[in-house]
């Protein structure tokens, strides 16, 4: 197994440097297919029991639903297949685990890793392609059930490389009684930042409570980026087949967002979510603040806090009005190893497909908030008797559908990502903090994403 260490080097190094990145975008522009995919005999004629590792990293009430659906899998599979997943921590540290594997050859069967990550491990090329599986083993997952946007995400170059385990979409989850106390009705259209922003400050100047939080995590501001119709790297997003050079977060309705944000932060309406987002989650839990954008995996920490008061979730407020719904989304997907034995790489394509089946998906989902990634779930009586009991989640799955396909909404194509967005969120804090401008902190994210980017091309050599 020939590795790119030049490219392991430079994945550690972003992994360190990126420990405060948490989720958004997809691959490089030279992945190829692989033909080297087994069938269905390679692990029929295998004696005794097939193992395989996951590693990923779901914790807390995510973790507990993910171990759930792997004993599942394990009794279903007595015998014959036996998956040991193991919590890797955050995903920085599942990237450095991972890099680390691969160097000593002892990689996981599969890795479940943020999409984030994904131009590293596309070109590192140590995956096969989920379509080559798919295509070698045609009774096991269909590709075309999965759902068009996180299909197309983990797609390079026509070839889907990945499948995906959990897709979130940013939401914007409300405080109903604490907006009440405000005046501010349920009619009110907060669809807009510019709409939320009004209402966050009517909430502090009612009701003493903070309007506003947010983790610390540049997804968010991605997703502001695109809802102003820009593409967060130049050119193309990297979706042109040239590697990104720039991002755009100090131009345009990108940085009048940012602007926005950062001042509800100088002036004490908006209180700090943390780079985890623990802090963010714990004051909406406890009804100290009235919105928070945050992804829809939130939930199950959400119902983990037990809020005694009423919150849903409403579509992501954009930057623009012309580009409501111009959301990319977040989560993660699976990477079969090319490492593994033949009967290991058929074993784990059977638990991808058991993980991402309709039956799965819909557990998972209404466990975690997470869109169910398989489209067919959405025929399912107890699916509808579900949503209808839980509006929320029409909200997820509406927007994950009906964000249309265009390169502004694709996210950024680059294994600089984690670097990129640990550089704008120390910015940002800056800015939050009140110890730099918001002009000062987002030029200086804007030259630390270049050296980045920079860095990058010249360690993959393109």
């Amino acid at each position: 197994m020939k590795l790119n260490r030049k490219i392991l080097g430079l994945a550690t190094a972003a992994t360190l440097v990126g420990a405060l990145a948490a989720c958004s975008h997809t691959s490089p522009q030279g992945a190829t297919g692989s033909s080297a995919a087994p069938g269905p005999s390679a692990l029929a004629s295998s004696k005794g029991e097939t193992n395989v590792s996951i590693w990923h990293a779901f914790g807390g009430p995510n973790g507990a639903a993910f171990q759930k659906l792997i004993d599942e899998f394990n009794q279903k599979n007595s015998g014959k297949i036996h998956v040991t997943a193991t919590f890797q921590g955050l995903y920085p540290d599942l990237l450095a685990k991972y890099t680390a594997a691969l160097r000593n050859k002892s990689a996981p069967t599969i890795l479940v890793l943020n999409d984030v990550s994904s131009g590293i491990l596309a070109d590192l090329k140590q995956s096969i392609p989920a379509a080559d599986m798919a295509k070698a083993n045609p009774n096991d997952l269909k590709l075309a059930d999965i759902r068009r946007a996180p299909r197309n995400y983990y797609t390079l170059n026509g070839v889907q490389y990945a499948v995906p385990m959990a897709s979130s979409t940013p939401v914007l989850w409300v405080n109903r009684d604490l907006l009440k106390d405000a005046g501010v009705t349920e009619s009110t259209d907060l669809g807009t930042l510019d709409a939320v922003v009004k209402a966050a400050r009517q909430v502090e100047q009612k009701t003493g409570k903070f309007g506003f939080t947010i983790q610390d995590d540049d997804w968010t501001f991605e997703n502001w980026t695109a809802t102003a119709g820009q593409d967060f790297c130049t050119p193309g997003n990297g979706r042109t087949g040239k590697r990104p050079t720039a991002i755009t977060i100090n131009t345009g309705g990108a940085k009048t967002a940012v602007s926005k944000v950062v001042d509800l932060y100088r002036d004490k309406v908006a209180v700090d979510g943390g780079v985890d987002g623990s802090a963010a989650i714990s004051a909406f839990s406890a009804g100290k603040v009235a919105f928070m954008p945050y992804g829809s995996g939130a939930l199950g920490a959400l119902k983990a806090g037990g809020a005694t008061f009423k919150y849903e979730a409403l579509p992501f407020p954009a930057s623009d009005e012309k580009y409501r719904g111009n959301t990319t989304i977040g989560g993660a997907a699976m990477w079969l190893s090319k490492s593994a034995t033949d009967a290991a790489k058929v074993a784990g394509w059977k638990l991808e497909s058991f993980l991402t089946s309709a039956a799965s998906q819909e557990q998972w989902s209404h466990a975690t908030g997470y869109v169910p990634v398989n489209q067919t779930v959405d025929s399912s009586e107890t699916q509808a008797t579900f949503l209808d009991r839980n509006p929320s989640f029409r909200v997820f799955t509406k927007q994950i559908d009906g964000s249309p396909t265009a390169s502004n909404t694709a996210g950024c194509l680059s294994g600089a990502m984690a670097a990129i967005r640990a550089g704008n969120v120390s910015q940002l804090q800056a800015a939050f903090a009140g110890t730099k401008s918001a002009d000062e902190a987002l030029d200086a994210a804007a030259a630390s994403a270049a050296k980045a980017l920079s860095d990058y091309r010249e360690q993959v050599g393109k």
